[in-house]
C-alpha cells in the first residue's frame, strides 16, 4: 500500500509534553483506508482517533475544554485544507444536519472547568470523526472536544476531495481563548498558540479515501485487492427466549486477488467490526478473552491471482441476561458481543488489518507474501425482525 513518506516517530515531545495518536498507530499501519460513504442522507463513514497525552513537566497543564484538540489536514501535495467550526443541528428524530455553512449558535453555552493533565500520568481520550455528504460536498466533521468532557454540539469541518490521500494530525490547544463560529466563517481557523516556543502536535498519520467499486457498492478495491462484507441474508429473525436458542447469521469477508501474486491473509487477530443502529448511533461491543494463537486449523487464507476466498464467520443472534445480542467469532477462540439490540435496521462494517511489523516477522520465519494493511469496508444494511 502506498503512503506519504515520513520520518516522524509515533510520538512527538515539545516543551516536556508528549502527544500521539495511538489508534490508528502509524508505527503498525502506515495508512488507513476508508470507503467513501454513499451520497445520501444519513450515510456516514466513522473514523476513530485515540489520543494520548503525557505531561513530563513538574506542573499540571490546563487544556482548552471547548476546543481541546485542533485538527490539521494536508492534501497529497502538502497543501493545508481550510477548516471551519460548525454546529450540529437536529433536523428529525433520526438524523442530524452537520452543514459547515449552516450555523446558528456562535458559542457552546454550557460551562466546564479546566481540563488538567497531571505530571507523568498518561491521559488517553477518543474522538469520532464522521465522513459524509452535504449538498454534493464531501465533508469531514470532528468534535471540538472529547465527549467525556462535554456533550458539545460544535464540530471542526473540512471540505474534502473524493478518492484522495491525506495527512492528518491533532494540535494540543492550551490557549484558553476559543474560536467562535462567526470568526470561523469569516476567516480560516488559525493554529492555537503553542506552549512556550513549540507547537505540541501528534505526528502525521496517513488517510486514504477510496470510492466503492462501481459495480458493487458493498466492495472496496485497493492496489488490486477487493474486500467486501458478505451477508446473503439481511433479514434476521429474533430467536425465542429459550436456553441455547439462536438464529444463525451468515457472515463473511470476501477477498478477491486481482494482482499477479499469490497472497496470504492472516485469520487470527485481523478483524474488527462496527455496528450502528437506525439513528446512526454506534453499538459498543465487548470482547471475550481470546488467544493470539490457536493450535489447529489454518492460520492463513491463501488467495491465488484472479481468485477469491471467503473468511467465513458463523455469527449468531441470541439472548444474554434478557438482552438480544449479535455474537461474531474473532477467529482466535473468542467473540465480539454486540448487546442491547432490538427490532429495527442496522448497518455493519468489517475492518481487516495486519500490521507491517507482523508481516515482516512472518517473512523472517519463512512465511512469504503476507498482505499487510488496514482497510475498512463499506457498511452493509440488515434488519432484525
Amino acid at each position: 500500500m502506498t503512503s506519504f513518506e515520513s520520518t516522524n516517530s509515533n510520538s512527538v515531545e515539545a516543551n516536556g509534553i508528549s502527544l500521539e495518536i495511538v489508534n490508528p498507530n502509524s508505527m503498525l499501519f502506515s495508512t488507513r483506508v476508508y470507503p467513501l460513504p454513499k451520497n445520501e442522507l444519513g450515510a456516514t463513514t466513522n473514523m476513530e482517533f485515540t489520543v494520548r497525552i503525557i505531561n513530563n513537566t513538574l506542573n499540571p497543564i490546563r487544556l482548552n475544554p471547548y476546543q481541546t484538540f485542533i485538527p490539521e489536514l494536508l492534501t497529497a501535495d502538502g497543501q493545508p485544507l481550510q477548516k471551519q467550526i460548525a454546529t450540529v443541528q437536529p433536523v428529525s428524530n433520526t438524523q442530524t444536519n452537520e452543514n459547515c455553512s449552516s450555523i446558528q449558535h456562535p458559542h457552546e453555552t454550557r460551562k466546564f472547568t479546566q481540563w488538567e493533565v497531571k505530571p507523568e500520568l498518561p491521559t488517553t481520550t477518543s474522538l469520532t470523526a464522521k465522513l459524509s455528504w452535504h449538498d454534493n460536498l464531501l465533508q469531514l466533521k470532528i468534535p471540538t472536544v472529547p465527549h467525556f468532557l462535554l456533550n458539545s454540539n460544535n464540530i471542526w469541518c473540512f471540505n474534502l476531495i473524493e478518492s484522495a490521500s491525506y495527512q492528518f494530525r491533532f494540535i494540543l490547544n492550551t490557549n484558553h481563548e476559543t474560536t467562535s463560529i462567526v470568526e470561523s466563517k469569516r476567516n480560516e481557523v488559525k493554529t492555537a498558540q503553542p506552549i512556550g516556543s513549540e507547537v505540541v502536535a501528534t505526528p502525521w498519520i496517513n488517510l486514504r479515501l477510496v470510492q466503492p467499486v462501481a459495480t458493487d457498492s458493498s466492495a472496496i478495491e485497493i492496489d488490486g485487492l477487493q474486500f467486501k462484507v458478505e451477508m446473503p441474508e439481511t433479514v434476521l429473525t429474533i430467536p425465542p427466549r429459550l436456553p441455547s436458542a439462536q438464529t444463525p447469521v451468515k457472515l463473511g469477508i470476501r477477498v478477491t486477488n486481482n494482482t499477479s501474486a499469490v497472497l496470504r491473509f492472516e485469520q487470527i487477530g485481523s478483524l474488527g467490526f462496527n455496528l450502528i443502529d437506525s439513528d446512526g448511533k454506534e453499538i459498543q461491543f465487548t470482547e471475550a478473552q481470546w488467544r493470539r494463537w490457536i493450535d489447529k486449523g489454518l492460520e492463513f487464507y491463501i488467495v491465488q491471482p484472479g481468485e477469491s476466498e471467503i473468511l467465513v464467520l458463523d455469527a449468531t443472534l441470541s439472548w444474554h441476561c434478557s438482552q438480544l445480542q449479535l455474537v461474531i467469532p474473532n477467529k482466535a477462540g473468542g467473540f465480539y458481543y454486540f448487546r442491547g439490540l432490538k427490532q429495527g435496521r442496522y448497518q455493519i462494517q468489517a475492518i481487516y488489518h495486519t500490521s507491517e511489523h507482523r508481516a515482516n516477522y512472518l517473512n523472517e520465519k519463512g512465511v512469504e507474501n503476507v498482505w499487510s494493511g488496514w482497510i475498512a469496508m463499506p457498511f452493509v444494511k440488515f434488519c432484525i425482525v
